[in-house]
């Protein structure tokens, strides 16, 4: 029902995660002809303006407008609270949002995405380490600990059938 789509090219530490524009739009154009909602992702800030322009110009319904900023790669925008703040300005309005920050920014990213009312993204794929010197028991453990930050800033955590709502999916049958 959703899936990534990387909205530009980036330097990834030592490699180049290539995504030029005609296949961005081939994607985007066989996701949205199966239903499939993309999450845009966007490691950088020309990633954004680029999701922007291309749900614009295929005058993409809101639904198609959910972003996850992934901060922090070598290459890519740097994991600061500063730098959530910065790609949230991009969105436009009534766009859905969550962020990750890799490795040791997770946590800096993780506590500005609350913050600022976006939402988290968090798991292995993104830092192996509970906090420094601490390797994560596992995926569990790492949403226990953003959904006991959310409790505790007053966001909570939504269920499924609010989390399918926000981002346009149909619900399931039983």
């Amino acid at each position: 029902e959703m899936a990534s789509l990387t909205t530009g090219t980036v330097n990834f530490g030592e490699e180049v995660f290539e995504n030029p524009p005609p296949l961005i739009e081939r994607l985007f154009r066989a996701m949205r002809a199966r239903g499939i909602v993309p999450e845009f992702e966007c490691f950088d800030a020309g990633h954004v303006d680029a999701a922007v322009r291309l749900t614009d110009r295929l005058d993409a319904p809101a639904r198609y407008r959910h972003f996850d900023f992934v901060l922090g790669v070598p290459g890519g925008m740097r994991g600061t609270p500063e730098a959530v703040a910065f790609m949230a300005g991009l969105l436009p309005e009534g766009a859905t949002w969550s962020a990750t920050g890799i490795g040791r920014t997770h946590l800096p990213v993780t506590l500005a995405a609350i913050a600022l009312g976006g939402h988290v993204r968090t798991g292995f794929e993104d830092t192996i380490y509970y906090r420094k010197g601490e390797l994560a028991t596992s995926n569990a453990q790492l949403i226990e600990r953003v959904a006991r930050l959310a409790e505790e800033s007053g966001r909570g955590v939504a269920t499924t059938a609010e989390t399918r709502a926000m981002l346009g999916l149909k619900e399931r049958g039983g």
